[in-house]
């Protein structure tokens, strides 16, 4: 088999493109339906023990970033060992990094996987991902942590609610290790790829709060939205590939 028969894999994907659309289509829009019910009633019943989670644990991560927590500012005394570290996980979940992925997956899946199809799950739940991003950002319109003028991330305008990247990350690693499961992988590959999506997702979550752009409960969310997601995506795609 070649490694990475790019004309094979685009002859596969257009011939299950049709079905597919219609099939994500349906379990995104529930997907979308329920997030905007759950979300709408934490926020009316639960959003005072929310703030206090997001006071104390932004409070923890100023202090893991910065040497003189009292800091502003570009000029502020910061731990930029730690903040290059942390920058390199949220720039590892961008979604050129992600894109490119999803790509690779499937185009190797092409000529070396005995159901390539399979492997369109991490991409197709991180499109899928994008999009439940883009759009509750602008329903829920939650405004993004206060940033120095001149800190990481400070020109940002989008709604902080989700975390784009933890949602996003979430739903193609994760999807990984579910694709890698229901492909057969011996037990040691999945779980090596299990403590993987673990470390990689967890990182990705931290570094968004400790460089400023995000709440935690924007992560948490993202987490939970990533979760329901994937569950959506596999029930309704898995049959037909």
């Amino acid at each position: 088999m070649s490694s990475f028969p790019i004309g094979e894999f685009l002859s596969q994907f257009a011939a299950v493109l049709p079905s597919l659309l219609v099939r994500f289509m349906l379990a995104w829009a529930a997907t979308f339906v329920i997030l905007i019910f759950v979300v709408s009633y934490l926020r009316r019943h639960i959003r005072p023990q929310f703030l206090k989670v997001d006071a104390g644990i932004r409070a923890w991560a100023r202090e893991l970033r910065y040497a003189d927590v009292t800091a502003t500012g570009p000029g502020a005394d910061e731990r930029h060992a730690r903040t290059w570290f942390f920058r390199f996980w949220t720039n590892f979940a961008s979604a050129p990094a992600l894109i490119i992925g999803s790509l690779f997956v499937a185009i190797w899946a092409a000529g070396n996987a005995a159901e390539p199809r399979l492997w369109y799950l991490p991409g197709v739940s991180y499109a899928g991902a994008m999009l439940l991003s883009f759009l509750s950002k602008r329903v829920f319109r939650r405004v993004r942590p206060p940033r120095a003028e001149g800190a990481f991330g400070h020109k940002l305008q989008d709604g902080s609610f989700p975390s784009g990247h933890s949602l996003t990350c979430f739903c193609f690693w994760f999807m990984m290790a579910v694709t890698a499961t229901a492909a057969g992988l011996a037990s040691i590959w999945v779980a090596l790829i299990l403590l993987g999506v673990f470390v990689i997702v967890a990182l990705t979550g931290i570094s968004r709060v400790y460089l400023g752009v995000h709440f935690p409960t924007d992560v948490l969310g993202g987490y939970w939205i990533g979760l329901l997601w994937c569950a959506a995506c596999y029930i309704a795609l898995r049959p037909m590939l």
